[in-house]
């Protein structure tokens, strides 16, 4: 970005401006700034929206257990083999507003709410799965229940705007696939 400089009628610098020397180190370091700030910014919105989507696709599907544990923290993951039962019938009942048969739509959120949060966490083809996510929660909003919009959706929404439009930040495979690029 080059700062342009005005002069007067007899080749003064006009007050306010600067020259390219002037405004090099500043805007270098706001830059750099505003770069920091929001790679750590990306990542912690990445992370509060895997976790959401993450749990609640893990209630919904069947498969082998994985158990983790990090110092207070203990958990499992469950690894996608098959939908639960469960999980179709409330498609069949509860989500039978949905544009969408209920056994494909068992399965497309089953699944994606498994995957997408994981690409989410990793910054991998984040606006993608920020997009796919927003498309599940306009879905949700709309078709399922439309009373959470203003309560929660509305928020998930913002987030994952946040991602789509500005990416994930550059703490992720997004930022270093980019940078391998031009490389």
């Amino acid at each position: 970005m080059m700062a342009a400089t005005v002069t007067d009628s007899r080749g003064r610098r006009a007050l306010g401006s600067t020259s390219a020397a002037d405004s090099t180190i500043p805007v270098t370091l706001v830059t750099l700034a505003g770069a920091t700030l929001y790679a750590l910014v990306g990542l912690g919105l990445r992370f509060v929206m895997a976790r959401v989507a993450f749990l609640f696709g893990q209630t919904m599907i069947d498969g082998p257990t994985i158990p983790l544990a990090w110092r207070a923290f203990e958990f499992s993951i469950v690894l996608p083999v098959e939908v639960k039962e469960a999980a179709f019938q409330l498609f069949q009942a509860q989500y039978a507003a949905l544009p969408m048969p209920p056994l494909v739509a068992a399965y497309v959120f089953a699944y994606g709410l498994f995957a997408l949060p994981i690409c989410l966490i990793l910054g991998f083809a984040t606006r993608l799965a920020a997009l796919a996510l927003l498309a599940m929660t306009v879905l949700l909003s709309v078709y399922v229940m439309p009373e959470a919009l203003w309560t929660t959706h509305v928020y998930w929404g913002a987030i994952l705007m946040v991602l789509i439009s500005v990416g994930p930040g550059a703490i992720s495979l997004d930022a270093g696939i980019r940078h391998l690029s031009k490389a």
